[in-house]
């Protein structure tokens, strides 16, 4: 049971923030490159009145991308999102997983979405802590950008109540 709770985490990523899930889906651009696969997407929400955004992590073979994306129009009932900016991700184990801004925050941005490389490991009260960060992104909507920022400062959590 308590390894399960990440691949948990990761399933409830995917349930967008607002909005219908199949409209979060939506149509897209092809893929950064071709051959990969969407392992996770976060629904985020941009500046009022601005586009809507969308970050995915995609397995391209042996690598991972992070993949920043805004919407660019409709089709019929589902939005057709661009990519604006991705990130190539390179895990130092197979026990890294990229962990998503619903879980993450940092004291140097605290207004933005980050999304860390790291380990979720279980604590004795059943929780869950980000141990092992060694990587970190805040999403940058005005610049529409996915910049690296410090480690230092990092926070990921899963309450047993959450």
């Amino acid at each position: 049971m308590p390894r399960s709770l990440p691949a948990i985490a990761a399933l409830l990523a995917l349930i967008p923030a607002a909005g219908h899930a199949s409209e979060a889906r939506g149509k897209s651009t092809p893929p950064a490159a071709k051959g990969c696969v969407e392992v996770s997407g976060t629904a985020l929400s941009g500046m009022t009145g601005g586009p809507a955004y969308s970050a995915a992590e995609l397995k391209c073979g042996a690598r991972l991308l992070l993949v920043l994306q805004r919407q660019t129009g409709r089709d019929g009932n589902l939005p057709v999102w661009s990519t604006v900016d991705q990130v190539t991700i390179v895990k130092p184990s197979p026990r890294h997983e990229l962990l998503q801004p619903v879980y993450c925050s940092s004291s140097r941005f605290p207004q933005d979405f980050v999304f860390a490389l790291g380990r979720m490991v279980e604590q004795p009260d059943g929780s869950h802590r980000s141990e092992n960060v060694v990587k970190a992104w805040r999403v940058d909507i005005k610049r529409e950008r996915l910049p690296a920022i410090p480690v230092d400062g990092l926070h990921c959590a899963l309450d047993p109540a959450d």
